[in-house]
């Protein structure tokens, strides 16, 4: 069954809307702190722990973040990583594996991986990648939203 966790809080990210986070990582208990620590942090979290479910999700609903294992039942992380990034290409994915290795890591940089994690997790280096995700993903938004915002503009002065 699918988990979605979420806390509303008003940790951390006021301004903007609480982003939204799906992880897919096969071991239960690593993705339930994961899932805790996001949460704290503010985030809005939906876990999973098979890429079936995954990309079931991810067919269904956007997310600002994917955090998945390379290793899932059911469908890979990388089949997650290429569905996520066809499907909501803002989306930032980041993979995380225990067996890394040079080929995979090419693989998931060429299919749009933000970053790709070793496991285990070491905490510092997870929350400041997961931090700098969603301040690109905002930066490139606001960049979209100035460039229609500049249309717009022209659009009506053109009609003046």
């Amino acid at each position: 069954m699918v988990n979605t966790d979420y806390l509303s809080s008003n940790h951390g990210l006021q301004k903007y809307s609480a982003p939204e986070v799906l992880i897919a990582e096969k071991d239960k208990l690593l993705r339930l702190m994961m899932a805790k620590l996001l949460q704290v942090s503010g985030y809005r979290v939906y876990t999973c722990g098979d890429g079936s479910q995954a990309l079931n999700l991810a067919a269904r609903k956007s997310f600002d973040l994917v955090i998945t294992d390379l290793m899932l039942p059911g469908a890979s992380g990388m089949d997650v990583l290429k569905f996520v990034k066809k499907l909501q290409p803002r989306a930032k994915v980041i993979m995380v594996t225990d067996t890394p290795s040079s080929e995979t890591l090419l693989e998931a940089k060429y299919e749009g991986a933000y970053s790709y994690l070793r496991k285990p997790l070491q905490l510092r280096q997870f929350l400041l990648i997961l931090k700098d995700a969603i301040e690109h993903t905002r930066l490139q938004d606001g960049y979209q939203l100035r460039k229609e915002l500049e249309g717009e503009t022209r659009n009506l002065e053109g009609g003046i």
